[in-house]
């Protein structure tokens, strides 16, 4: 009888820890964001406006308004022998003008990586769009900690 009760109470007990994510935790992230003015890389900037409405409580009644400007670039670090581009690097800036009432702040982050080139510039586009996405997701992460600690 103890041996059916004992695995019984272990699933009971673990099931019930109390886990709650960060991200989807609804009294930490209690403010909505709208986002004001764009500016830069398109595609990046609408991945931005995406990431930010998920995250965004459209209830809430602390508002913060956003300006966001992002500059994605492509730069060659090396080449081979024949002079064709073996390696770049991948670098998105983007800066968010934060306005809260009367309170206006401005945060930076920079995202890099390199990668290698392919001879397939159907796989090298899909490959730095995926790069993209990341990029945001990781940018969306760090404004959400920022907005966060400035309730």
């Amino acid at each position: 009888m103890i041996k059916k009760i004992y695995p019984l109470l272990i699933i009971l007990i673990l099931t019930s820890c109390g886990y709650v994510p960060i991200y989807n935790s609804p009294d930490k992230s209690d403010y909505k964001i709208n986002i004001i003015e764009k500016s830069g890389d398109r595609l990046i900037n609408n991945l931005i406006v995406s990431e930010i409405k998920a995250i965004s409580n459209s209830q809430s009644n602390a508002i913060f308004n956003l300006k966001v400007n992002t500059v994605f670039e492509k730069i060659i670090v090396s080449k081979n022998a024949k002079g064709t581009v073996s390696d770049y690097q991948l670098i998105l800036r983007s800066n968010f003008v934060i306005k809260k009432g009367d309170k206006s702040e401005t945060i930076s982050f920079v995202e890099k990586q390199n990668i290698k080139n392919t001879s397939d510039i159907f796989e090298q586009s899909n490959y730095e769009n995926t790069i993209k996405r990341n990029f945001v997701i990781s940018l969306v992460r760090k404004l959400n900690l920022e907005l966060l600690t400035r309730q």
